[in-house]
């Protein structure tokens, strides 16, 4: 996972260099119906998260485009569709999120060890994710609008968590986590120019994390930019 997420911020850091000498255009028609770009915008999003089971903290997203296909056959109005590499991670600072065999549960952590002050709980997951966004979107200028959903083959994931008793850290990474291989969401967007506003839903039926495991739901709320 970390290795994974190194090589997308290299990429990321990168792209403005080779943005001087390319427009990163790989191919597109004399008509500009059909174009294929590569590294065309990254964004992060912050989430909202709903569940039962465990107290959500600070959640979000960030994704890095690898490829992007416009299909315009009409000048205003078109299909973009793409490849994205997408990290997930969901928050708690009151539960501790543990891998039980083959599903993920939420249990309440340790706040309360006689003699002890626990200070700093935090648990996390995180999901890497090839996510394959199908956008139409409205253009007029420099404004777009648009909306559509993205499909998610979750390739890799792991559990973490810390806490300080004392003063002394406790952490614990466990990697391998259980996922289902598809999962999906619907995506809203409104731009101008590089900047884009968009919304993801990610719903209860679409699961990333295998059925039994700890339920949630959640919005996504972000900014992508046009590199």
């Amino acid at each position: 996972m970390k290795k994974l997420f190194l090589i997308a911020l290299a990429a990321l850091l990168c792209a403005p260099v080779f943005a001087q000498r390319s427009t990163h255009s790989l191919y597109s028609t004399d008509s500009d119906v059909l174009s294929i770009n590569s590294l065309s915008h990254w964004g992060w999003g912050y989430s909202f998260v709903q569940s039962n089971e465990f107290k959500p903290a600070g959640s979000g997203e960030f994704f890095l485009n690898v490829l992007n296909f416009k299909f315009y056959p009409v000048e205003e109005f078109g299909l973009d569709f793409g490849l994205d590499c997408k990290w997930s991670y969901i928050r708690s600072k009151e539960n501790m999120f543990v891998q039980n065999s083959d599903h993920i549960v939420s249990k309440t952590l340790p706040f309360s060890i006689p003699g002890k002050t626990i200070e700093k709980p935090l648990s996390r997951i995180t999901t890497f994710s090839l996510s394959v966004p199908v956008l139409a979107k409205f253009v007029l200028n420099r404004f777009r609008i648009g909306g559509g959903a993205e499909a998610n083959f979750n390739l890799a994931g792991d559990t973490f968590y810390r806490y300080r008793v004392d003063g002394e850290k406790t952490r614990e990474r466990t990697n391998g986590l259980a996922l289902n291989k598809f999962s999906y969401n619907f995506v809203g967007l409104v731009g101008m120019g590089n900047l884009t506003i968009f919304g993801k839903y990610y719903p209860k039926n679409s699961r990333m994390l295998p059925e039994g495991s700890v339920d949630f739901n959640y919005w996504t709320l972000g900014v992508a930019y046009a590199l």
